[in-house]
């Protein structure tokens, strides 16, 4: 059990200004959401998580209600850092990680640079390496092609992956957009979803720092031997960023991985499918 209280709290770590959210009972995880730049706020309720489980949702450096790193220190061992430094500062001996896209990527980074510091990883919607396992992005959003906001939406995706925005502002509206994509259906479920969080901005500086100094090279793959943890990756069907052979790629290589593929979610399985979600996080978190 923990002493931890649920609240809003900020503290100073590693020359950030880190906000981080308690909430919830028993088991202590730490959840590390994505982007680079996106807002902890996008968890939502977390799909009823905190029934069994003391969630620390951290707002990484950049993004949400944290503050800024100096200069481009947003890459993934940052973020690592940042996440053994608040474990220290709440004097937890080892806490379950879970993390979200890039988050997941930071959780990879953690494990092999604190190997002792974590019971359980959650590997959600993520990746270890892109090269030839990306998709191609225009082609695989074409089963949308008959929605109506099909067109606006693709713009939007294609002036993000070319950098084509300036301001934390300009890229939350093109986030508002392509976002519809990154669900199997963009139906009333991922509607209200959407409509909830869309004060939420994805910020520019640590995405841009990502898309340029790290994605180009990204691969994970050699390390991932060296997490001994028993870890459960959950990725969506029809996830067309982080993709199913990118999931299966890291279960091959991690040594006590879990694979679960939720089948009908694309990015967002605690929004499309929160029954299931809950339920395998469950059985892997408590072992029931």
């Amino acid at each position: 059990m923990t002493n931890l209280k649920p609240g809003e709290y900020d503290v100073a770590l590693n020359g950030v200004q880190l906000h981080y959210t308690v909430r919830g009972s028993g088991p202590v995880l730490i959840a590390h959401s994505g982007g680079p730049g996106a807002d902890a706020r996008d968890w939502d309720d977390f799909a009823g998580l905190d029934e069994f489980v003391t969630i620390v949702a951290l707002h990484p450096r950049g993004s949400g209600l944290s503050g800024p790193a100096a200069g481009d220190a947003y890459l993934l061992p940052d973020y690592a850092s940042d996440v053994e430094a608040l474990r220290l500062h709440l004097r937890l001996e080892k806490p379950i990680l879970m993390g979200w896209s890039h988050g997941g990527m930071v959780a990879q980074q953690y494990a092999f640079i604190y190997p002792d510091s974590l019971s359980k990883l959650i590997l959600f919607d993520t990746s270890a390496y892109f090269g030839e396992l990306l998709n191609d992005v225009e082609a695989s959003v074409q089963e949308f092609r008959n929605e109506p906001w099909f067109e606006e939406s693709l713009t939007a995706l294609k002036k993000e992956w070319a950098g084509e925005y300036e301001t934390d502002e300009d890229m939350g509206r093109l986030w508002q957009h392509e976002k519809k994509f990154y669900f199997k259906e963009f139906n009333a479920q991922a509607q209200a979803y959407c409509e909830k969080t869309k004060e939420s901005l994805i910020k520019v500086a640590p995405l841009r720092v990502f898309n340029e100094k790290e994605a180009p090279t990204f691969d994970l793959r050699p390390q991932l031997k060296k997490i001994k943890v028993p870890t459960l990756v959950i990725v969506g069907r029809h996830d067309f960023i982080t993709n199913v052979a990118m999931a299966e790629e890291m279960v091959k290589n991690i040594p006590n991985a879990k694979l679960e593929i939720f089948e009908d979610s694309g990015h967002y399985g605690f929004v499309e499918e929160p029954g299931k979600f809950y339920r395998v996080v469950k059985e892997f978190v408590l072992g029931k």
